[in-house]
């Protein structure tokens, strides 16, 4: 088995999953209700609201946000500063870019980026994330 490790300084609601191998960062803040998947890392500052389903291996850079109800598929993720809208569902293996804002649902292996964020590309399952 797997060690999740979580920084003193974070917040975590009521109601919420955390899979094995995960790791929480300083300041970071986990609302009520939501579902971690397993070798997830949530970075420093990044919030997760509330009914959020975060899949496994995905990764939710420094300062990142989401509104609830988001869904992050497997292997996706959230650039640093990015934001993602209440409701949105994200694919697996995809990459929203630093500073996007993300407003629709996107499909999976997708590289996303810009204000509102767009499809940039399609990517290939294994290519690098960064």
């Amino acid at each position: 088995s797997f060690a999740t490790a979580i920084h003193p300084s974070v917040q975590i609601g009521k109601d919420v999953s955390i899979g094995e191998g995960t790791a929480f960062m300083a300041g970071a803040i986990i609302n009520s209700s939501t579902q971690i998947g397993k070798f997830v890392i949530v970075n420093t500052k990044a919030a997760i609201e509330h009914d959020n389903i975060i899949g496994d291996f995905a990764c939710v850079l420094p300062n990142a946000t989401t509104g609830g109800n988001v869904t992050v598929g497997d292997f996706s993720a959230i650039g640093i500063s990015a934001s993602i809208k209440h409701g949105v569902t994200i694919g697996k293996h995809c990459v929203i870019g630093g500073g996007a804002l993300l407003l629709n649902d996107c499909s999976d292996n997708l590289l996303l980026y810009g204000v509102p964020a767009k499809p940039i590309r399609k990517r290939e399952e294994g290519e690098k994330y960064l």
